[in-house]
């Protein structure tokens, strides 16, 4: 027997010395110590990005959301189900112990017997090649990636809450920039009918100027319908009933912390989206490790103590104490390919979560560089916007004071106070630009620009 034994495990560790190590996947594209797109500004690195646009008002709704928010629920569902994994997974490691009662009462016509057991069995796999902590390892990995996932939604949200709100103050201000334009028109076409009833202006410029002012209350409505539609949806993310009430602020915020030079490469460490990538892969490289180890023997420890009595009253006589120890050392051989087909699985998801890592990291580049690129590059729009929108306005006052004098015609007019229109109504989305434009860099450092 004991020959036997020590055949069985010999054989089995020579069936383990067969699997190899596991193939090493492609390394991951070099990663730039610091970013191509330099920064101007060497003021100190900000904690916060909240706290950047100096709104109250947006971190008082940002909490709300993260409070409120159907959003998150799911996830949050999804991470304790992780974790009751990894509490399935860890308990595979520990004896599994039962206790079992019966009355069993059999006999003939002419005799019958009683009798009354009570059994408790105790029943062990021993982690003889740590195939058992390989699984809870990959468990508590899925469990980190979707805790993960949940500081990434919680940004996420965050994001979306500010974008929001940035969206609702824009459609405001283009909306007070309509009226403004519209009166303008209206105080025009007063002009044009006095001059029409003096006879120094046609028929055709009065149709134009009421062409232009059904132009603008057109447009008029339809920011006011956009600005419905913008409260609802940010009072959908708040958790708040959508009834598109929600207050605006007057104006969006127009001075934050330049973005601080030489920021470290390795602030993408805390990006959640690739530490819930970096987790997957190690619980993709635990689990192929596991598949593989499938294949080894299991060492199995059993063992069984009770009581056996025709009598209720001798169930505690140590006389009636039976017992019984196994031991036993199971070798897979044939399954029908089964192991086999569930480690060319694991090695397809590993290599799949190898990939989905790697491209992961690279669109983090790309977030990160594409946002500190468009950086100045909006700044230098805006700037030319803000020249724009100052020469505009000086032309309108000009032209109608031109225009009382007849020394322009109505169509200059006209095109100058659109001009003038476009101008403010561009430098308002380009404001808005770059506030999303900071939202995208602080999602794509996966945090503001603190290094802590």
């Amino acid at each position: 027997m004991v020959w036997y034994t020590t055949s069985l495990i010999l054989v089995a560790l020579g069936v383990a010395a067969c699997i190899g190590p596991p193939p090493q996947p492609t390394p991951l594209p070099p990663v730039p110590p610091r970013w191509s797109v330099p920064s101007a500004s060497m003021e100190k690195i900000s904690h916060g990005w909240l706290q950047d646009f100096a709104a109250p008002e947006l971190e008082i709704m940002v909490a709300q959301a993260l409070r409120d928010s159907p959003d998150l629920r799911s996830i949050h569902l999804r991470m304790e189900a992780a974790r009751a994994r990894i509490l399935i997974a860890d308990s595979a490691r520990w004896p599994r112990v039962t206790l079992d009662a019966d009355v069993q009462r059999s006999g003939t016509s002419s005799v019958q017997t009683t009798s009354h057991g009570l059994d408790t069995t105790v029943a062990w796999e021993v982690d003889l090649w740590q195939r058992l902590s390989l699984n809870r390892q990959g468990a508590e990995a899925d469990w980190r990636a979707t805790e993960a996932d949940v500081r990434a939604a919680r940004l996420a949200l965050a994001a979306k809450v500010a974008r929001g709100w940035f969206r609702v103050v824009e459609t405001g201000g283009q909306i007070g920039l309509a009226q403004h334009h519209l009166e303008n028109l209206r105080r025009a076409l007063t002009v044009i009918e006095e001059r029409y009833r003096m006879g120094l202006a046609t028929t055709l410029d009065l149709r134009l100027a009421r062409t232009d002012i059904a132009q603008g209350e057109e447009r008029l409505a339809s920011r006011r319908m956009e600005l419905d539609e913008a409260k609802r949806t940010l009072e959908t993310l708040l958790g708040r009933y959508p009834e598109g009430t929600l207050e605006e602020r007057s104006s969006l915020p127009t001075r934050f912390r330049p973005v601080p030079a030489g920021l470290p490469a390795e602030l993408l460490e805390r990006r959640c989206d690739l530490v819930a990538a970096r987790h997957r892969l190690d619980g993709a490289t635990t689990r192929l490790e596991e598949a593989r180890r499938n294949r080894l023997p299991t060492l199995k420890l059993t063992t069984t103590g009770g009581y056996s009595s025709p009598e209720l009253r001798d169930m505690l006589d140590w006389d009636h104490l039976v017992w019984r120890l196994v031991g036993g050392l199971t070798q897979p051989l044939f399954q029908g390919g089964r192991l086999k087909g569930e480690e060319a699985l694991a090695r397809v998801e590993h290599q799949q979560a190898w990939t989905d890592y790697a491209k992961a990291v690279l669109n983090a580049l790309r977030e990160v560089e594409t946002a500190l690129a468009a950086t100045p590059r909006l700044q230098e729009r805006e700037a030319a916007l803000e020249d724009q929108v100052r020469e505009a306005n000086a032309a309108v006052t000009e032209a109608v004071a031109r225009y009382q004098e007849g020394l322009i015609g109505l169509v200059t007019l006209l095109d100058t106070q659109r001009r003038a229109f476009t101008a403010e109504s561009s430098r308002l989305s380009v404001a808005r630009e770059r506030l999303d434009n900071r939202i995208d860099l602080y999602l794509a450092l996966g945090g503001d620009f603190g290094t802590q």
